[in-house]
């Protein structure tokens, strides 16, 4: 049975990176096909609830400016489609809908997504597409910054704290150690408490880890880490993805926001 790699494409500015994240993870899962998804906007969809109608010029107008931007993205395409040698064809899938409901329902279908780093004055679309990617789909996400390196998961840092949602990260980047040299855990530590411990799936697994302490004193502790994988010179970042509003799932929780929004290099999300 193949893995899925799903790469959802939204800007031609984030794509390259996306494709190359893409495949790199195919590699690191042994093989596996990618499936580059362009979601079109419905022009419906883009009604604010203060509004009461979409005018037939006002629909049209975006209608073509979806169609172009899905025209761009398919050069993008078949540019790095023309380079790959592997067995599986990449596969291109082009869907219009409203971007969370087809995210959901591709990415459920997925092994592993990737997904572009939202830009702060970026469309709507592209937040949309990756809240519903880590939040929606219960599969792991990788988020590629523009200009990360694409050769990932030779050092890997882990930021770990002892719930779920690491837990489920960390066995997601479990795949993806093939070439893993070194693999460090971040872990946190507020003032009084006990050390913090290596999860113990790290050590029923063999792996030979260093760990590393950071103490959270009321400083932004994702900066604290950002800053730690770089001095670690880690190429792939792995942490729980988590919210604010567990029913809504409204906002990002802090580290989490602070990642979408400062990590320059990639990082393996799962809720």
């Amino acid at each position: 049975m193949s893995n899925v790699v799903l790469a959802l494409l939204t800007r031609t500015e984030t794509a390259p990176a996306i494709l190359a994240g893409a495949e790199r993870l195919a590699v690191l899962l042994g093989g596996a096909r990618v499936e580059a998804m362009v979601v079109r906007v419905l022009p419906i969809s883009t009604i604010l609830v203060t509004e009461e109608i979409l005018s037939k010029a006002e629909a049209q107008k975006i209608h073509d400016h979806e169609m172009e931007r899905a025209v761009a993205l398919h050069r993008i395409f078949e540019d790095w489609e023309a380079r790959q040698t592997g067995a599986k064809a990449p596969r291109w899938v082009e869907q219009e809908g409203v971007t969370e409901e087809v995210v959901k329902d591709w990415g459920a279908r997925a092994d592993y997504i990737v997904a572009g780093k939202p830009d702060a004055h970026g469309a709507q679309g592209e937040y949309d597409a990756l809240h519903a990617a880590i939040f929606a789909t219960e599969r792991p996400v990788l988020m590629m910054p523009p200009l990360a390196k694409t050769e990932f998961g030779k050092n890997i840092a882990i930021a770990w704290r002892d719930d779920k949602y690491s837990l489920h990260a960390l066995l997601a980047a479990l795949r993806c150690t093939a070439q893993a040299e070194q693999i460090h855990v971040l872990m946190g530590r507020r003032p009084g408490t006990p050390a913090p411990r290596i999860p113990d799936v790290l050590v029923e697994h063999d792996f030979a880890v260093t760990g590393h302490e950071l103490p959270i004193d009321g400083e932004v502790f994702g900066a604290k880490l950002m800053v730690k994988a770089h001095e670690l010179q880690a190429d792939l970042l792995v942490m729980g993805a988590f919210v604010h509003n567990k029913w809504y799932g409204l906002m990002f929780g802090g580290v989490t926001k602070y990642m979408l929004a400062h990590s320059d290099i990639p990082v393996l999300m799962r809720h």
